[in-house]
């Protein structure tokens, strides 16, 4: 299944092109490894609570290809670590970069919307081993940026439990493939500043969604500059004054620079009309609300800024609509980390070198599973959302059990298709997470950890019955 994104001839491309590639004949090639990598990541929730062990991968390879490898015996955990080491960063990043962009086309599960491709980007967070190496690297989350004071007791307490990443990803809405993605951590990076680094992605002919965190002047030059068009939707203190109201409800504005802002603010505060901006980009607004029936009836307001200017070509009904398309990042988030990382999953590796090459092998193996699901969509003529991604997942998990041939992704894809298509419909939940109750006390970050190497000694203590029984014989 792997091999078929990432065929051997690309990874000895990328080996030869990072110079790791090995000076002797070893039992572990930098080949073998990259895939062993891949495959930490594809099992990484197969156990359920926790990654499985370097070996129990290891055993899964050796035994898809044991008509090649007998006789061999199976590397130890030591030795798939180092070979780990060896192997560093460079391949895997080489590799993503190779593989990742959009899979569809208009007729191949894409979303096309006024003749452009839909994307969207967003930011979610990864926790990493807590140790002092990537403490100092990623950071925590509440954590100062540039702290001046020595840390308190109380601001320790604010921080997270684990080293966080933030990484942020460009995909296709589509077909949730990832066209760029880009991370680091969460004390040196917000998302508006991650976005910048995927503004090289962005392509003339894309329709870039966004949530209001994102909307300024500065990135917004940026990404027009690309080419791209923009449908983002603003924060509800962002004072827009219309310049011209379109017959579809929407009106023309101006998006101020940040001194224009700053010049606005303070003639809104002392007491002046609203003006237009002088300086700034012009923009198109789209103001709707959304109400929801079910249990709870509940009506959310918003307000969409588009670079999308003629109403003809694209009326704020559809713009409305089509801003739903947003979500769509969500649902990618939800593929990769609670059903491919896993609930609640801790990335494994406990030095930033590791922590990144094992983030590029999450990302490569995702986006193969997202290849695979989107053939099969193709296979069938269905929409890619009509394909279960875990079912994806545990299947190609599956496949990697049986011995290879020639038509083992045709089998697999078959075997996709005989559960029947999924069916989305309108729900909607509360983001809200349940209260942790624990009698156990929050333990110090400073408190250092006691050793868990200890002695028992065992001593039993007599009862009080057979003690006096004990003296009256005496007596």
């Amino acid at each position: 299944m792997l091999t078929s994104t990432v065929p051997p001839d690309l990874v000895d491309e990328v080996i030869d092109t990072a110079g790791c590639r090995e000076q002797r004949r070893r039992v572990l090639p930098a080949r073998v490894v990259i895939y062993f990598v891949l495959a930490l990541a594809l099992f990484s929730a197969a156990d359920g609570y926790r990654p499985p062990g370097y070996r129990a991968v290891a055993r899964i390879l050796v035994l898809r290809w044991r008509w090649l490898c007998h006789g061999c015996v199976l590397a130890s955990s030591s030795a798939l670590t180092q070979a780990r080491q060896r192997l560093g960063v460079k391949p895997l990043h080489l590799l993503f970069d190779r593989v990742r962009g959009p899979a569809g086309t208009p007729t191949t599960g894409s979303t096309f919307v006024f003749g452009r491709r839909v994307v969207a980007w967003d930011a979610t967070t990864l926790a990493t081993p807590d140790t002092p190496a990537n403490a100092t690297e990623f950071g925590y989350h509440g954590q100062a940026r540039n702290p001046t004071k020595k840390p308190t007791d109380s601001y320790q307490r604010r921080l997270g439990s684990t080293p966080l990443i933030r990484l942020m990803t460009l995909i296709d809405c589509g077909t949730h493939t990832i066209i760029d993605a880009t991370f680091d951590g969460v004390v040196t990076s917000s998302e508006p500043a991650l976005a910048r680094r995927l503004l090289a992605s962005l392509t003339p002919g894309m329709l870039l969604l966004a949530d209001r965190n994102f909307t300024s002047h500065d990135l917004w030059s940026h990404a027009t500059a690309t080419g791209a068009d923009l449908i983002w939707r603003a924060k509800k203190n962002l004072q827009l004054v219309p310049t011209t109201h379109l017959p579809d409800g929407s009106f023309l504005a101006t998006l101020p620079t940040r001194r224009e802002t700053a010049r606005l603010n303070g003639a809104r505060a002392r007491g002046c009309p609203p003006q237009p901006p002088r300086h700034g980009h012009q923009i198109r607004v789209v103001e709707f609300t959304i109400t929801t029936t079910g249990p709870n009836t509940s009506t959310e307001e918003y307000r969409l800024l588009t670079t999308l200017l003629d109403h003809h070509h694209a009326p704020a009904q559809h713009i409305a609509a089509l801003y739903q398309q947003r979500w769509e990042s969500e649902t990618h988030y939800s593929f990769l980390k609670p059903r491919l990382i896993g609930t609640n999953t801790t990335l494994r590796s406990h030095t930033p070198t590791g922590i990144t090459q094992e983030i590029y092998a999450l990302l490569i193996t995702y986006q193969a599973l997202c290849h695979l699901r989107t053939e099969a969509a193709t296979t069938a003529n269905h929409d890619p959302d009509h394909i279960s991604f875990t079912l994806t997942l545990r299947t190609a998990r599956t496949a990697l059990h049986q011995p290879p041939t020639h038509h083992t992704r045709n089998h697999t894809i078959t075997d996709i298709l005989n559960e029947p298509p999924l069916t989305r419909r309108h729900r909607t939940y509360p983001r809200q997470r349940r209260p942790t109750a624990t009698p156990y006390p929050t333990k110090p970050r400073h408190q250092p950890r006691p050793p868990t190497h200890t002695h028992h000694h065992i001593t039993i203590t007599p009862s009080q019955t057979t003690t006096k029984i004990t003296n009256q014989r005496l007596n």
